[in-house]
């Protein structure tokens, strides 16, 4: 939920990916072609396959900022190709494994094909795509009217991100009438189409329906917790103690915005001048990239006795980073270099790729990919804000967590290797590595902007404290709404405001938008899992922030706590919601600065 503005990676990143999914689809018609699979085989074809769904989820969690349709022909080729299904199904009922596990991932992924074959919706599914680019319709024009609102106010238009140059314009506007004036038609500007779009939102809830229960499940819910650890009741009861907390944080910061600055409406209208108001103008430092690579690399060795290597990759807007572990390939992962300064959107389509012989012989071992936004300064170096480490460190998570896994499945969504609540735990895990001590001391700085990093996590811990309800309302919307077998947003909204009174802090307006990103298709209903990272991550993490690296480095034991994010048929423990507001609230109110805290991503944290 970050407004960290970024563009579009270039054309040449685009053609990184497509000559790796090439790579790996030719390896995989050669292993197919010897007309029998071994164990090692199935291995590496799920990771093909899985590699290929990462790819995607990647492209789709980026799709505001690349446009990748020149690669959908490759998803095609993997996902939705029935001669290869066929292929891959005939050699895996000819395949016996030895291994019990290697057996148990062959027996599912035979049972998926089998299912997938025997699927009667592709009409249902093609339905639902088409609801999906009808929203992205409506959402886009709305941003192209917001994109006018700005201008006629003076801002900024040459951006793909408004809410960021809106959220800049009121933090700087001193009149508080004038702050409300502006956020109000920026409100109404982004419920100009609400109606149209929650019906659109509605409309694919009723597909999901119709889907699950031809599939003989209850409700939505019923089947998205199918995938699950948690039963409908414990994750009901997680989700309604989360909101309440949040609700009760949310008040207490509603009241301290009111006492500092001079209100006109909804306290939280004023929220960006309030943390403009307490920086005076201060601005955080940019860190250099490779160092904050080297210290979260440092983490990874630290905790799992990971060496990270970096390998030339040919192209200069990607860092190839080889992982191993007591001497044997682990994975790859890419850093996708996404200049943020002046690029702008590449064409539409991926160059020709270079002549390559030696595909066929590359074993396929899991490639993750993260997104890597910096900035080029004028000593040529590359440079990153701080709100870019804390999504880097996120997304190095994710990538290690594809490489860690201990079991496997082909899977298109690439979000099933785990428990859909414990997709989370390792990506928010990592990210809090920048409130850790050891992360300022990793960095060249001098004492001023040493200390503004002090700063810049209480920040960061402030502005988590203000999206408390939106993530909140969010997992209980989409629960709610998926639970039921009749009605929509609107219903469900109005449920949940006559169970929490929820509308004191946000409007149905506030949510459809979040019912198009990836994670509410694959999974409807099973969005909690925010709330479950979030919670685990900290308890996590509080184990090790008292902990230098070399002492983390000494207690390999550590490593265990890890193991239900890397094992699919180890149970879930329903985490303490409470150590998330207690993690962010000592953040934000610990440190030198007075309250209240300090600035907002329109300010300090760029």
């Amino acid at each position: 939920m970050s407004i960290d503005p970024i563009t579009a990676p270039d054309r040449e990143s685009l053609e990184a990916l497509e000559q790796t999914l090439a790579g790996m689809m030719c390896r995989l018609e050669t292993i197919l072609s010897r007309g029998a699979l071994t164990e090692e085989c199935l291995v590496e074809i799920t990771a093909i396959y899985n590699n290929v769904a990462y790819i995607f989820l990647y492209l789709e969690a980026n799709e505001e900022h690349v446009r990748y349709d020149g690669l959908l022909a490759w998803r095609d080729a993997f996902h939705d190709n029935p001669r290869l299904d066929e292929q891959v199904l005939r050699q895996l009922l000819d395949l016996r494994c030895e291994d019990p596990e290697a057996e148990e991932s062959r027996l599912a992924y035979v049972s998926q094909l089998r299912d997938k074959a025997e699927a009667a919706g592709p009409a249902e599914d093609r339905r639902t795509d088409e609801l999906q680019e009808r929203a992205k319709s409506v959402l886009a024009e709305v941003q192209q009217a917001q994109l006018r609102f700005l201008g006629r106010v003076g801002a900024p238009t040459d951006t793909n991100n408004p809410s960021a140059v809106f959220y800049r314009l009121v933090s700087s506007t001193p009149s508080a009438s004038t702050r409300h004036k502006l956020s109000r038609v920026w409100t109404a500007t982004r419920d100009s189409r609400h109606d149209e779009l929650v019906a659109i939102v509605d409309e694919m809830v009723c597909v999901r329906r119709e889907q699950s229960q031809a599939a003989g499940h209850s409700s939505v819910i019923a089947q998205a917790l199918t995938k699950c650890g948690v039963g409908a009741d414990e994750a009901e009861a997680f989700i309604e103690r989360y909101v309440r907390q949040a609700l009760v944080s949310q008040d207490r910061l509603v009241e301290r915005v009111r006492e500092a600055v001079e209100t006109d409406g909804d306290p939280l209208e004023h929220f960006g001048f309030y943390m403009r108001q307490v920086t005076s103008g201060n601005r955080a430092p940019l860190f250099l990239l490779d160092e904050c690579l080297a210290f979260i690399f440092d983490v990874a060795r630290s905790i799992f006795g990971l060496d990270l290597r970096t390998l030339p990759s040919g192209n200069s807007h990607v860092i190839t980073v080889a992982v191993v572990a007591d001497g044997r390939p682990v994975g790859q992962i890419n850093f996708d270099l996404w200049d943020t300064a002046g690029k702008t959107v590449g064409a539409n389509h991926t160059k020709g790729l270079r002549n390559r012989t030696d595909w066929s012989n590359l074993v396929q071992h899991p490639v993750a990919y993260v997104s890597c936004r910096f900035q080029r300064d004028d000593d040529r170096t590359n440079r990153i804000t701080f709100q870019n480490v804390h999504s880097l460190f996120h997304e190095f998570g994710h990538a290690l967590n594809h490489l860690l896994i201990r079991k496997r499945i082909s899977n298109r969504s690439g979000l099933e290797y785990l428990p859909l609540e414990r997709l989370e735990y390792l990506s928010m895990f990592f990210e809090k590595w920048v409130y850790h001590p050891a992360f300022a001391r990793s960095l060249s700085l001098d004492a001023q902007d040493r200390a503004m990093v002090r700063a810049c996590q209480r920040i960061k811990a402030i502005e988590y404290q203000r999206t408390y309800v939106e993530r909140a309302v969010t997992a209980a919307l989409d629960f709610e709404v998926h639970r039921r077998n009749d009605g929509g947003l609107a219903e469900a909204y109005a449920t949940l405001e006559k169970r929490f009174g929820i509308s004191r802090h946000c409007a149905l307006g506030d949510f459809p938008m979040y019912f198009t990103w990836p994670m509410f298709q694959a999974n409807p209903g099973a969005n909690f899992a925010y709330l479950y990272g979030a919670s685990d991550s900290v308890d996590k993490f509080l184990i090790f922030e008292p902990l230098t690296l070399a002492e983390v480095a000494g207690r390999p034991e550590l490593r265990e706590i890890f193991a239900s994010s890397l094992d699919f048929s180890l149970p879930t423990a329903t985490p303490d919601s409470g150590v998330v507001f207690a993690f962010y609230d000592r953040l934000a109110a610990d440190g030198t600065l007075a309250e209240p805290a300090a600035a907002g991503e329109g300010a300090l944290l760029r």
